[in-house]
């Protein structure tokens, strides 16, 4: 049964707007997404939504999608709908969904974390832009790589770095791992290489040595890179050749280079 909710004051578009906060979203176990596409995604991968706002003129257009979801369902006026909704131009769907249980949250046991990823990874280590991370779980979910956000990464579960994933989100491997010393210390005991993407006189240059199956590479924050404490942890260093005509790229552009050539074996 479809309920109609025509107050922007509403308690329970009160509660979902504030899902927006982060500590919200922690509070409650729950996140949002809106589009067509992305619930297309998750209903694929398996998920039942907590439930769904649907603007008017949605209701219809999307009949079929919207009765396949099988949660709570409001029908809600443009102006409900405005205070939900972060898009320019919403489809007019607003997904609310418990958390992922392919989402695993890391405390202090590290040493399962080490024994749950398995083969090539990607370590992300305070990469804060919601875009930057959302693209780099697309891609490492493209080649079957999990995702391990370390340190102070932008939220898995803002409605942005959703967006960004176009859905990989849903049937990725990812970890959080608040402690990322830590983290790299516990692969390292279980005998990985973790590969820091870092620029020193002992770095290596990536596509002349050879990348094992199990070595999970680190890239830093935008702008500052990997720390020292973060990189004397690491196993080695490595580079992307580059021409020199620019100093660096793109965080979620370097994760792709670097996990293309561990699926490949790193060996030109």
């Amino acid at each position: 049964m479809v309920k109609r909710i025509e107050s922007r004051n509403n308690p329970t578009i009160k509660n979902i707007s504030a899902l927006r906060d982060k500590r919200k979203r922690e509070e409650m176990r729950l996140f949002c997404f809106e589009g067509v596409h992305l619930l297309e995604e998750y209903l694929k991968a398996g998920n039942t939504p907590k439930m769904l706002f649907v603007r008017e003129d949605a209701l219809q257009k999307y009949a079929s999608l919207i009765d396949g979801a099988d949660c709570d369902i409001f029908e809600v006026t443009d102006a409900v709908y405005e205070k939900l909704t972060e898009e320019k131009a919403p489809q007019g769907i607003f997904t609310v969904s418990e958390y992922l249980d392919n989402v695993a949250f890391v405390q202090d046991d590290c040493e399962k974390l080490s024994q749950s990823v398995k083969g090539n990874a990607i370590m992300l280590v305070d990469l804060q832009d919601n875009g930057n991370v959302g693209t780099v779980v697309r891609t490492a979910t493209a080649l079957d790589c999990p995702v391990l956000l370390c340190g102070r990464c932008a939220d898995v579960f803002s409605s942005k770095t959703v967006r960004a994933t176009m859905g990989a989100m849903f049937t990725g491997e990812i970890f959080v791992c608040p402690d990322t010393v830590k983290t790299i210390e516990s692969l390292k005991s279980q005998g990985r290489r973790v590969i820091a993407a870092a620029l020193n006189e002992n770095a290596y240059t990536l596509g002349r040595f050879e990348i094992e199956a199990t070595d999970i590479f680190a890239v830093g924050n935008e702008g500052n890179g990997l720390s020292s404490e973060v990189i004397d942890a690491c196993s080695m260093t490595a580079i992307i050749p580059m021409s020199g005509k620019t100093e660096s790229l793109n965080a979620a552009i370097a994760s792709a280079v670097l996990l293309w050539e561990a699926k490949r074996g790193g060996m030109q």
